[in-house]
């Protein structure tokens, strides 16, 4: 059995071809956003990003295998303060629940945050 390589691309302008895993990361592949996971005890957030009439847009999402979580949504405008965009979700004792659609084109960052419902602070991933 043959191993699989890694397909290669040609920079325009450049003799040599790259692999596709030494390429620069897109700014907003479509769909799930690695970068942007948090965790806490059983909770998981997310965010997934996908192209809506030709915006870029966001969606947050809590996973949790045995306990309640909370939820919300925060987005920032050129480096600015992070605000609520979202309404405040719960998941409990194991499912998944997501927020609506929001715009995050050029200039927004959007993250999400989650909580143990037992705790009374936040923890949020990196803005996407």
């Amino acid at each position: 059995m043959m191993a699989a390589t890694a397909p290669t691309y040609t920079i325009p302008g450049k003799s040599q071809p790259i692999a596709s895993n030494q390429r620069g990361a897109a700014v907003h592949p479509d769909g799930f956003e690695p970068a942007s996971v948090v965790k806490r005890g059983t909770c998981k957030g997310w965010i997934n990003t996908k192209k809506i009439g030709g915006r870029w847009n966001a969606q947050g999402l809590v996973y949790s295998s045995s306990t309640s979580c909370g939820m919300k949504l925060e987005r920032s405008h050129n480096g600015g303060k992070y605000k609520l965009i979202s309404n405040y979700y719960l998941v409990k004792n194991g499912g998944q629940v997501n927020t609506g659609w929001h715009y995050d084109g050029r200039g927004y960052k959007t993250r999400v945050c989650i909580n143990l419902r037992r705790e009374s602070s936040w923890h949020c991933g990196k803005g996407i």
